[in-house]
């Protein structure tokens, strides 16, 4: 906006700004203590200046000192204050003004400059300034020094419009690494680079723009800092969060911020004639330029460059066979469980475990020996440690039933990956003796069916050996005879019977059918487990039952153990449209939003049966 006062000649209106900027001095200042020295131009001819200017932001400071150069003239020319405000977090500088030059041509060295702000001592860097002939051109004011090699002013790349209103940047913050693995949340550094001359307001957080990631934990109260990037200075307001991928491959880690950018319309800014008096110098030159340029107001959406990301797969080799997918580094914190059980009958168990990682992606540890225990699933509660939630515990609660009787040793194991190493870990508590009453279960055997036995063959009577104890025969043929063709008959009979009992006793012993049998059987327990949870108003537990029955059918079609199929691994083998995959995805967002008590809604129920109903599974062989 252009400021005019009418009636006043143009020294007044030079006079009324420097006071108003005077007055501004008075104000306090910001956070982030940063001093900063910089020159509006490199060379300039003898017997002219160039314009100082100290910056000091983020504390209170005194009147700096210019340590004296020899034939290097420094002349005083006030100073200004700047206040920025975004997001409710004020940012307050602090500028000093001087006009250094020289009558003696050469190249002059200006020391660093120390400044104590708040008690505490800075220093600027070294700056060198060429006085030229004095028939040298003088390079207008404002223009700040070309760094060696940089191309002409009017040669500026193609993307500086695209970047006027400020642009995002996104850095994985890993150490000794470049890349994560699928299920791994890695912490990220999001900045936003806004011109520090420019006024801006975000309307938004931090949003993805691609499929390929999921964003978490980004911190509520972003820092500000003023930084320098290309030769310009930027305000930087910095987010960290963390980012996730559940399929391998290279994506492009796409961010977007709304924000309402207002910058300086040079193009329409007019240049001034020198008039004279005491405040013709640079420095008031350039401050009512500022003034009078008038500004650029648009709602912009600050978008990350497309830098792509590697996302690397869990390795295949030395996963064990508990391993539900748990991404991180953990350890046992502690766990419970009575010191007396029966068989048959149900107890609680209670462990916590403690670390960093991906905690919606860990399942309760398991009781082991695993052929004398069966589990049921519980609830679970995560408590985070620190402001990001990377870190943090979480507690399982569920119920065990003992197979065996007697004393026994019980731990609990749980297996993760550990991304840190890219190895796989397995936690093992320390045993704990228990006595269990009552007799060992025993699974229930297929019933054996005998072959039934062919009729004994009717003995032949001994023949007569005289007429007259020999009875008189009959002269029809034999296979003529009624009896002969009943008999014929029943031994078809019997050999029909046979060829069946023995089909039905090749079929009940084939170990695929017993394990379509096993799987069919855990599947509808699981399912009766998921409609009691959900009558129940479980959340959790109808997403962990209802996720076991999809576990059991794909371990079935994909000749592997139920428990250790993953999100990752379904997101790999099938298409993301399947309903397995979102039915699946659904669950990883319900248990990642630590919803424990709801109504459960009816689309998963459908999406549930919907996805078991497209498992079908392979003819079984006669």
């Amino acid at each position: 906006m252009v400021t005019r006062i009418p009636g006043c000649n143009t020294f007044l209106r030079r006079a009324t700004c420097a006071a108003a900027f005077l007055m501004l001095a008075l104000c306090p200042g910001a956070r982030g203590a940063e001093v900063q020295a910089q020159l509006d131009r490199d060379s300039v001819p003898a017997g002219n200046g160039a314009l100082l200017t100290l910056r000091i932001s983020g504390g209170r400071a005194g009147q700096p000192d210019i340590p004296p150069v020899e034939n290097l003239i420094v002349q005083p020319r006030g100073q200004s204050q700047q206040m920025q405000v975004i997001n409710g977090q004020t940012t307050v500088s602090v500028t000093y003004n001087y006009v250094v030059g020289s009558n003696t041509p050469g190249v002059y060295q200006i020391p660093a400059v120390e400044i104590m702000v708040d008690g505490k001592k800075f220093s600027t860097q070294p700056l060198k300034l060429k006085v030229l002939d004095a028939g040298a051109a003088n390079p207008p004011a404002g223009t700040p020094p070309s760094p060696p090699g940089s191309p002409p002013a009017g040669g500026a790349d193609a993307d500086a419009a695209e970047h006027r209103f400020g642009q995002l940047t996104v850095e994985l913050v890993l150490k000794d690494r470049n890349y994560l693995f699928v299920g791994e949340i890695a912490p990220v550094c999001i900045r936003a680079w806004i011109p520090a001359d420019a006024r801006a307001q975000l309307r938004s957080g931090i949003q993805p723009e691609g499929q390929a990631f999921t964003l978490h934990h980004v911190s509520d109260q972003p820092q500000q800092t003023q930084e320098r990037k290309d030769g310009k200075r930027y305000l930087v307001v910095t987010w960290f969060g963390g980012i996730s991928a559940t399929k391998a491959g290279k994506y492009p880690a796409s961010l977007s911020v709304n924000a309402t950018v207002a910058v300086r319309d040079t193009s329409a800014a007019t240049p001034r004639r020198r008039m004279g008096g005491p405040f013709d110098d640079p420095f008031f030159d350039r401050m009512l330029d500022d003034m009078n340029t008038p500004m650029i107001q648009k709602d912009v959406t600050l978008k990350s460059d497309d830098e792509q990301i590697e996302v690397r797969p869990l390795p295949s080799a030395g996963r064990p066979a508990e391993f539900t997918g748990a991404v991180g580094n953990f350890k046992f914190d502690t766990w419970e469980l009575p010191a007396t059980w029966t068989t048959g009958e149900p107890q609680q168990i209670f462990a916590r475990l403690s670390g960093s990682g991906n905690f919606a992606l860990m399942n309760a540890p398991q009781p082991g020996p695993a052929a004398a225990w069966k589990t049921y699933p519980g609830q679970s509660e995560f408590t985070p440690g620190d402001n990001a939630s990377f870190a943090g515990s979480k507690s399982f609660q569920f119920s065990a039933v003992p197979r065996k009787g007697g004393p026994q040793q019980v731990a609990l194991t749980f297996s993760f990956f550990d991304p840190a190493t890219a190895a796989y870990k397995t936690l093992t508590s320390p045993p704990r003796n228990i006595e269990v009453a009552g007799e060992d279960l025993v699974d229930a055997q297929p019933n054996t069916t005998t072959t039934a036995k062919e009729p004994d063959k009717p003995q032949d009577d001994l023949a007569g050996q005289h007429p007259a104890l020999t009875p008189p025969g009959t002269l029809v043929p034999l296979v003529s005879r009624p009896a002969f063709v009943r008999l014929l008959a029943a031994a078809a009979a019997l050999c029909g019977l046979g060829q069946l009992l023995a089909w039905l006793r090749r079929r009940r012993g084939d170990p695929q059918r017993r394990a379509r049998a096993a799987m069919e059987c855990a599947t509808r327990q699981a399912r009766q487990t998921a409609a009691q949870c959900a009558a129940a108003r479980d959340v959790a537990g109808f997403f962990a039952a209802a996720r076991r029955a999809i576990q059991h059918r794909l371990g079935a079609l994909w000749n592997q153990p139920a428990q250790a199929i993953t999100l990752a691994e379904i997101q790999a083998r099938l298409p993301a449209a399947s309903p397995v995959a979102r039915f699946f995805h659904e669950a990883y967002h319900q248990e990642y939003s630590r919803q424990t008590i709801g109504d459960i809604e009816p689309h998963w129920q459908a999406l549930l049966d919907e996805a078991l109903a497209s498992l079908t599974e392979p003819a079984p062989r006669p």
